[in-house]
């Protein structure tokens, strides 16, 4: 990662596209297990400009195939621009998608991003927001394939106050899973304020739950607006992460180990660090 010189205080801090894949053995012409997780996210419209930004993203793809024919595909990408004079604005994308066909494989895919930016905040904080959220998972033999699909997306409104821990102000969420065949299949949207300062003004979901072939397809736009006293400046902080993760596989399991693949939305929200200012 490389930051651009540029004549401010204010850094922008853009990653290049992390691409893992495709990564192919023996490709089928189509798969008879599949799994696809996909996410992409815009923030703009903000009331301040930030302070200080950073962004994240990362991929990585497991395939063990054992004679089997396997695919694994990830991207991930996220920038954070702030540029003084100009309207601040970031956006995130992300995918995993993966596939197999044979008596013993197995396939993991997942990618995560992250955006950050440090506000100085006196009367109020506002924003828009865009995510769109797809998941899909498919199986010819459901007595000896498996596929899963899992996706997340969260923002965090934080308060900072000096070097002691960040207090949540507001949170909103979407996430899904899908496992064919299983029952363990949701996808839910989720706000902890009553009423929440996040509020959603278009929204789209379509999910198809059950049997050998599953989706969910998702869209929401919305705005988030939190007001203040105005008798301080207060260093608030936004961070919106996002991980997708797909998986494929016959029976029995490979034994390869995959633990270090998993990962933590709320480590990747906490595990971020913003740039200073010089």
């Amino acid at each position: 990662m490389k930051f651009p010189s540029i004549p401010t205080k204010i850094l922008i801090f853009q990653t290049v596209p992390i691409i893992i894949g495709t990564v192919l053995v023996s490709v089928p012409s189509l798969a008879a297990s599949f799994a696809s997780s996909k996410g992409k996210v815009i923030i703009d419209h903000f009331s301040e400009n930030p302070d200080r930004v950073g962004a994240d993203a990362n991929a990585e793809i497991f395939l063990s195939e054992n004679g089997s024919e396997v695919y694994a595909d990830a991207f991930a990408e996220a920038n954070f621009v702030a540029y003084p004079g100009v309207a601040a604005n970031a956006d995130n994308s992300s995918a995993s998608e993966v596939g197999g066909t044979g008596s013993n494989f197995f396939a993991l895919g997942q990618s995560t991003t992250r955006v950050i930016g440090d506000f100085s905040i006196e009367e109020k904080f506002s924003f828009n927001f865009m995510v769109d959220f797809d998941l899909e998972t498919s199986v010819e033999n459901n007595s000896d394939e498996s596929a899963n699909a899992q996706g997340n997306v969260s923002f965090f409104i934080f308060e900072t106050i000096a070097e002691g821990t960040p207090i949540l102000l507001d949170f909103f969420g979407v996430s899904g899973n899908l496992e064919s065949p299983g029952d363990n299949d949701f996808f839910s949207s989720t706000q902890n304020i009553v009423p929440s300062n996040f509020t959603i003004l278009d929204s789209r979901v379509h999910e198809s739950f059950g049997g050998n072939e599953e989706y969910v397809s998702a869209f929401f736009k919305g705005s988030y607006l939190r007001t203040f006293d105005g008798n301080q400046t207060r260093n608030i902080r936004l961070v919106q992460v996002k991980a997708n993760s797909a998986q494929v596989q016959s029976t029995p399991e490979p034994s390869t180990t995959v633990a270090f693949l998993l990962f933590s939305v709320l480590g990747v929200a906490t595990g971020l660090k913003s740039q200073k200012r010089e």
